[in-house]
């Protein structure tokens, strides 16, 4: 779909391998924190409706001033509808295959378990015996390796979860702690059909940031790629309370509650009140830097990655500086395309809408 005169206005929508001339629009939404990225295209063709859609490989494109790279998205369609003049087509990324009630449960019990495994490990047998085959790769897992802290499962055990969940869940108890004033996280995408593991990138780091493809990040200004900005001043949580097994209780607190209340409870498998102290420090610490809801629109720098740190040259002194990439959506229509990256806060799950579960073992 070619949408202006110039080379960053081109993209191009392929359903199983062959590229759809036909598509009307396309949107993007990369929601960040470890959420499934979607793509939603309308195809002005009601013929494409006899076609073999479901599950069908879906690569979408940008060119940005440049030879056709990596694909901005890759995905499978999961949910196809039809009306008399178009066909709308919606594809999740690969997890899709190891998430939600679809995916192949697990059950991890006494007699069979992962013990003896690290998360990386598991998730990457887990791909290998029952996602990939010998004749296709649905996700990449070349880019996997272990790291430290390492993670054991040693005792995990669940009645049946979907693979992605057991991950997600094995990796909140990833944290580099290094700087108790900043623990880092670690955080995972998809970098076209790639599995990426992450560490978040500290924002006061004066280091040359990168992001998950290899490039750096990104200076914006109104004069160089910043069309629009808005931005909502946030309290970040100043209190957590982490409850543990056989009574064990500890808290933490930090700021100033002058400028108002807000917490957070978490659950923990630790009984000794010092480390569950500890794991509400890392609760709160996380997360406390990142006091602003920012979205930015912008005319360069499509394929940011998310968690790259990205550089506001504004005159606002408020937002002038380094911000983390949280969240992403691309439209691609008849009048161009259009990129917007949410900055600092991250969007709300399910999950923190109630109690938190950290584990550490």
């Amino acid at each position: 779909m070619t949408t202006g005169r110039n080379t960053y206005s081109i993209s191009k929508l392929y359903l199983a391998g062959k590229e759809i001339l036909e598509v009307a629009n396309v949107s993007i939404n990369v929601p960040g924190d470890n959420q499934i990225s979607s793509l939603n295209a309308t195809i002005a063709d009601p013929d494409y409706r006899n076609s073999h859609l479901f599950n069908a490989k879906v690569e979408f494109y940008i060119n940005e001033g440049g030879a056709q790279g990596l694909p901005t998205f890759v995905g499978y369609v999961k949910e196809v509808s039809t009306d008399d003049t178009s066909v709308s087509i919606t594809a999740y990324d690969p997890r899709i295959f190891i998430s939600g009630e679809d995916a192949y449960p697990v059950a991890i019990t006494d007699k069979n378990n992962y013990d003896g495994y690290t998360p990386i490990q598991f998730i990457t047998e887990i791909i290998t015996e029952r996602i990939n085959t010998t004749t296709e790769t649905k996700i990449d897992i070349s880019a996997l390796s272990d790291f430290s802290p390492e993670i054991s499962m040693k005792g995990y055990r669940t009645s049946g979860d979907a693979p992605y969940s057991i991950f997600l869940a094995l990796m909140e108890r990833a944290v580099d702690d290094d700087k108790p004033e900043e623990p880092l996280p670690f955080f995972v995408d998809m970098l076209g059909d790639k599995l990426i593991v992450g560490k978040r990138k500290s924002i006061n780091s004066g280091e040359a940031e990168q992001s998950t493809s290899g490039s750096r990040a990104y200076s914006l200004s109104f004069n160089d790629g910043l069309m629009t900005l808005n931005y909502t001043n946030i309290n970040p949580p100043i209190r957590a309370v982490a409850i543990g097994g056989d009574d064990g209780w500890g808290e933490f607190q930090y700021g100033n509650i002058a400028s108002g209340i807000s917490g957070r409870t978490i659950g923990g498998d630790a009984e000794n009140n010092a480390e569950l102290s500890d794991l509400a420090r890392i609760e709160i610490m996380k997360d406390y830097n990142e006091t602003k809801e920012i979205r930015a629109q912008i005319s360069r720098g499509y394929h940011v990655g998310l968690e790259n740190i990205i550089y506001l040259d504004v005159p606002d002194r408020v937002l002038r500086g380094k911000h983390r990439v949280t969240s992403k959506t691309i439209t691609s229509n008849a009048a161009g395309v259009q990129c917007s990256i949410g900055l600092d806060k991250r969007e709300p799950r399910l999950g923190d809408f109630v109690k938190r579960k950290i584990t550490r073992k």
